[in-house]
């Protein structure tokens, strides 16, 4: 019995995180940007630098999303 409820509580634990991480849409980059272009001989850390920028009025709307959702956007389009 135990062990079933802590399996159930690893599970949702499990989902709090990834769930949130998942929520983040890489198409949201694409509204403005073309990775290969924009992106060009900038690494991962640079992108992600430029995308907490608030001070870029389309970026405003990254202020709700963690460091990890950004950066899993950011790898999700980097250019190859």
């Amino acid at each position: 019995m135990k062990k079933n409820l802590l399996a159930a509580a690893a599970l949702v634990a499990a989902c709090g995180i990834a769930i949130p991480t998942l929520a983040a849409d890489p198409e949201l980059c694409l509204d403005c940007h073309e990775p290969a272009e924009d992106w060009e001989g900038m690494s991962a850390d640079d992108i992600l630098a430029k995308a907490k920028d608030m001070s870029v009025k389309r970026h405003a709307d990254n202020a709700d999303l963690t460091d990890e959702q950004l950066k899993a956007m950011i790898a999700e389009l980097m250019p190859k």
